[in-house]
């Protein structure tokens, strides 16, 4: 007896080979593939659907096993006519709620034949899911349910390395691969609140660096492998991770999060899978917007806490005005802006020009010349303009006279127009803006951001407020 069929939905040549029989079909005759098969077990390929290179030989292995159903990880799913993707960037966000179920599970005949008497497709996926307990996570087959319906995770591992043991785990599957959003600042927060209450792990698929650095000031951060068992009092998983994999076991109470408004979502998907002791929302509002959609509408709500445990300096805004870029020396506040970010100072930086700059430095904002810029530089903490020369400087006068402080480098008209290192203006030296100072540089500009919000006071000299008089008198 051939161990699996493989259904493929598309054009592709019906061969046998082994332990494996591959029948081509369409939407119309499917049912009659489904019945003409002669493998023990039966899985559906589209062909647009993704695989990896392993995937027949995966589903082919445990096709000798037995079981009821089995479902597939969502990583593994297929390209057309059998060929491999490589980009796993494409396949990275793909949930199995998004496709059709058909496509994820391997079913032992039988027992498809069945369940293919319910034609509505929709009917079918739900009549299926409700029969799993825990149907995804990241191994490569996950979850079965044997012939006598039991649940022994010996039945799923039997090749365990260790077993873990931690009183709380929080698993983030691989909803951590940017830098910042509301779950990362979810956990984040937990951490700040409870980190000296409680002993918590976060245990991690796939996490962005600076996000598990950030965590690693709260939590102890651990890989989840898959050859390993990992026991905790309670584990906390939030809607967006879906499911937990069958490695993590809770001892006590598991908490499904719901940080969204489920009812708000336009292709939400209803939940099945009645694996949680506990549904909590983080609102009162999100609690009653989830309910129909989980297996129970007893959904508890507790506010996210939150608590600011650091000083936290505003933004630093600076503003050019520059009409040459070559005079007014852009590289010079190319060089600056990239320090800042080498830094982590958060500032934007407006610079007002006609020439059309390309730079990938994501704090500088260039914008066309405009008839009146100081607005803007009546809202920036300083005015820049790193010239090689300057005859007078309406621009530096301009900032001073709206209390704006100004950077500049040492131009001898500034000392005539009453700017004044140290207490309205910062000079920085031209050769802090050679390679080998660039260390003199950052303590500027480090010196800058301490600085930023000293209030200053323009007066400027008597000459240059009476310098016209005798021309007009």
């Amino acid at each position: 007896m051939v161990d699996l069929t493989l259904i493929v939905l598309g054009d592709i040549e019906e061969s046998i080979n082994n332990n494996l029989e591959i029948l081509p079909a369409k939407e119309d005759n499917i049912i009659d593939v489904i019945n003409k098969s002669k493998g023990k077990y039966i899985s559906f390929l589209s062909d647009k659907d993704f695989i990896t290179e392993n995937y027949v030989e995966i589903i082919t292995k445990k096709a000798k096993e037995e079981f009821d159903y089995c479902f597939i990880n969502y990583d593994y799913q297929i390209q057309k006519n059998n060929k491999v993707l490589k980009n796993k960037e494409e396949l990275k966000n793909i949930k199995p709620y998004y496709k059709e179920y058909i496509f994820s599970y391997i079913f032992r005949k039988e027992k498809l034949q069945k369940l293919i008497n319910i034609k509505d497709i929709s009917k079918f996926n739900e009549t299926v899911d409700k029969e799993f307990t825990n149907n995804t996570a990241i191994e490569e087959i996950i979850y079965y349910h044997n012939p006598e319906e039991e649940k022994r995770l010996d039945f799923i591992y039997s090749d365990v390395k260790s077993i873990n043991t931690y009183k709380n785990i929080i698993y983030v599957a691989n909803g951590c691969n940017g830098i910042f959003n509301g779950y990362i600042s979810w956990i984040k927060q937990l951490g700040k609140c409870y980190k000296d209450k409680y002993d918590v792990v976060i245990l991690y698929d796939e996490i962005n660096e600076k996000t598990k650095k950030s965590f690693e000031e709260y939590f102890k951060c651990i890989k989840r492998e898959t050859d390993k068992i990992y026991l905790c009092n309670r584990l906390l998983v939030t809607y967006s991770s879906y499911f937990y994999p069958k490695n993590i076991v809770n001892l006590d109470k598991n908490y499904l999060f719901i940080h969204g408004n489920m009812s708000d979502y336009e292709n939400a998907m209803k939940y099945y899978d009645d694996i949680y002791t506990n549904y909590v929302a983080v609102s009162k509002v999100a609690s009653i917007k989830a309910k129909g959609y989980f297996p129970t509408d007893e959904i508890e709500y507790v506010l996210n806490p939150y608590k600011l445990d650091r000083e936290v300096k505003k933004r630093m805004k600076l503003t050019s005005t520059l009409r040459s870029t070559k005079v007014k020396r852009i590289d010079r506040i190319e060089k600056m802006a990239k320090l800042m970010d080498e830094l982590d100072i958060p500032y934007t930086w407006e610079v007002f020009t006609d020439k059309n700059e390309n730079t990938n430095i994501k704090g500088l904002i260039f914008r066309e010349r405009i008839p009146d810029p100081l607005p803007y530089v009546k809202d920036s903490d300083y005015f820049v303009l790193l010239s090689d020369s300057e005859s007078f400087s309406y621009s530096v006068i301009e900032a001073l006279s709206v209390n704006t402080k100004v950077v500049v480098t040492p131009l001898p008209v500034y000392n005539e127009i009453g700017v004044i290192e140290d207490e309205n203006a910062i000079v920085i030296p031209f050769e802090y803006f050679d390679d080998e100072n660039t260390d003199k540089l950052k303590d500027v500009i480090l010196s800058m951001y301490e600085v930023m919000d000293k209030p200053i006071e323009y007066k400027p000299s008597e000459e240059l407020e009476n310098g016209y008089n005798e021309i007009f008198t």
